[in-house]
């Protein structure tokens, strides 16, 4: 009896022990077969590991995968191709039936059922609930999102309706998660396989990044203009409303005095802002209001600017947040309001400084007092003025010029025309080439009906705007570059006519792309379309001084040839 325990106990051991040598054999196969680099190699590798121990779910998933490469290899000899594609199967189910929690599993499964359907029709259905089978499994990983993703689209046609809602749900996540080469990855096998434009409007994730990129796909392969515009207006809105939620965040950390918090939320705030280029002025879906947007812009800049001075920051230091503000507010209780914050804390004086040592700081409280309508007081400085001598260094130059044409404004508010006149020219012998200064002694002539001092001025201006027609010599703009022009302008309202040319051949007469351009005056979008005759034509409303054209070849290079405006 004992003998027979010994002799038990013995093939016990001998049967572990041999067990433990299958499952050594086994995975030592695996993983050698894991680096071998020749397909068949690795499957001959797997096939005698499955043979040692068929209950590694990897090596039959390996397998799977090595026979489904092999496969696509030998796509030329159609009977060995679903030969290697039938074992792939076989090997992935058997991966399957041990572990059927694989999602990678059921991915390869399905991409085998699929190559094999397309040989062996009949053989490969299931494809597409493997697909499912993988995604549900596999939680978040985007790696199996975006290829499904893709392999769904460029089965758009012969999907069934059920199958298509399913696509454009995984469609939006997965490009919710994806980084923008993948995004185009997607948006390629969609214009490939579907482009109906309804997929992507109901797919496209509310991201103003994705919206962007969807935009220039759109621009890039000289589609839809209509949707590449209402997808801009789209991405705007959405950054107009993240600016409101920044600006809301920046209020509460500046009520809480959190200074710095508070700072980077208005900036953030600003730049969003300052970003949006109103495509809406091309598809008014769903527009901004731009009396609110102005609204905002000016609380931005001011509490920006509210900021810093609760850091102690001097006047100069705000000059880049206050000026926009004093531009765009027009309210005199506003101005008053920031007049007395600003006094209160010591940044401007107690009473006004009515000396010229510091003109800037003159200048700036100058300007308040015009925008609170106290022409009278700034009109006594101006008398003031008269009687005395003043100097001043080359470097304030601006901030002398900027006072004198305060006080010839408000001269002529008071209608008080030949006193403004003589405030006029004393600026222009400061500055000669002022456009500002020209530009208001124009208006002051023509309110005394001085008509040939005004023609005489308007000799002055057209010297300095720019030119009726300006030649570029084709001026070459690449795909995507960005030309700016600065143009000097009197305020008047025109009209812009851009000629354009082509080396390379224009839509049907050269076998080209017909180019897709975009233009922008003064940060503004004015114009964008396709340019079927060469050209482009648009008005815009100038502003005295600087203004800045930028024109952006969208979908391949162009040359610029003209421009050339007249007075509408």
């Amino acid at each position: 009896m004992n003998i027979l325990k010994k002799m038990g106990l013995l093939f016990g051991i001998l049967m572990v022990a041999s067990l433990n040598i299958f499952v050594y054999l086994n995975s030592h196969l695996y993983y050698r077969a894991t680096r071998e680099e020749d397909t068949e190699k690795r499957i001959d590798f797997l096939e005698k590991s499955n043979k040692y121990c068929p209950l590694n779910d990897l090596a039959f998933y390996e397998l799977g995968k090595a026979y489904l490469d092999l496969g696509l290899q030998t796509l030329s000899d159609a009977p060995a191709s679903i030969a290697n594609l039938q074992k792939a199967v076989q090997s992935l189910k058997q991966s399957i039936r041990i572990n059927p929690a694989s999602p990678f599993a059921h991915f390869y499964l399905g991409q085998a059922l699929l190559q094999l359907d397309v040989f062996a029709p009949g053989q490969g259905e299931g494809s597409i609930g493997e697909f499912k089978t993988a995604l549900r499994l596999t939680g978040e990983d985007s790696r199996l999102f975006l290829e499904v993703t893709r392999i769904f689209l460029s089965r758009w046609p012969r999907l069934s309706a059920e199958d298509r809602e399913f696509t454009i749900g995984i469609l939006k996540r997965t490009m919710a998660k994806s980084n923008p080469d993948q995004i185009v990855t997607l948006l390629n096998t969609w214009e490939m396989n579907a482009l109906d434009y309804a997929i992507m409007n109901e797919a496209l994730p509310p991201d103003p990044q994705i919206l962007r990129t969807y935009a220039r796909f759109l621009g890039e392969k000289s589609l839809s203009l209509e949707e590449r515009q209402n997808a801009l207006a789209r991405s705007e809105l959405l950054e107009y409303d993240r600016a409101q939620s920044e600006h809301r965040l920046g209020e509460f950390y500046l009520f809480n005095f959190r200074l710095a918090e508070a700072s980077r939320h208005f900036r953030a705030a600003l730049n969003l802002l300052n970003s949006i280029r109103f495509y809406q002025a091309l598809r008014p879906l769903n527009p901004i209001n731009t009396g609110e947007f102005t609204q905002l812009l000016k609380s931005t800049l001011l509490n920006l600017a509210k900021c810093r001075l609760e850091e102690r920051a001097g006047l100069d230091e705000v000059a880049q947040y206050l000026h926009p503000y004093l531009a765009l507010e027009d309210q005199p209780k506003e101005i008053s309001d920031l007049e007395t914050y600003l006094r209160e804390r010591g940044i401007l004086p107690a009473r006004f400084n009515r000396t010229f040592d510091d003109p800037g700081q003159l200048a700036f409280e100058l300007l308040l007092q015009y925008k609170q309508t106290r022409y009278r007081d700034i009109a006594g400085l101006g008398r003031e003025l008269e009687r005395s001598f003043v100097v001043v260094s080359g470097e304030k130059k601006t901030e002398y010029v900027r006072i004198l044409q305060l006080i010839g404004d408000s001269y002529q508010k008071i209608d008080f025309n030949y006193d403004a006149g003589d405030i006029y020219l004393r600026a222009l012998d400061a500055d000669p080439g002022n456009l500002e200064t020209l530009f208001r002694l124009r208006q002051n002539y023509d309110r005394l009906s001085d008509e040939q001092k005004v023609r005489d001025i308007d000799v002055a201006i057209g010297k300095i705007i720019a030119p009726s027609e300006i030649m570029f010599l084709d001026r070459v703009l690449n795909k995507e570059q960005v030309f700016s022009q600065p143009l000097i302008f009197d305020g008047r309202r025109i009209a812009i006519d851009l000629e354009f040319g082509s080396e390379g051949g224009w839509g049907n007469d050269g076998g080209g792309l017909i180019p897709l351009i975009s233009i922008f005056f003064n940060g503004r979008v004015v114009w964008e379309d396709y340019l079927e005759d060469k050209a482009a034509s648009f008005v815009v409303e100038t502003k005295v001084g600087s203004n800045g054209l930028q024109i952006v070849a969208v979908n391949r290079a162009v040359s610029l040839v003209k421009l050339s405006w007249r007075s509408e």
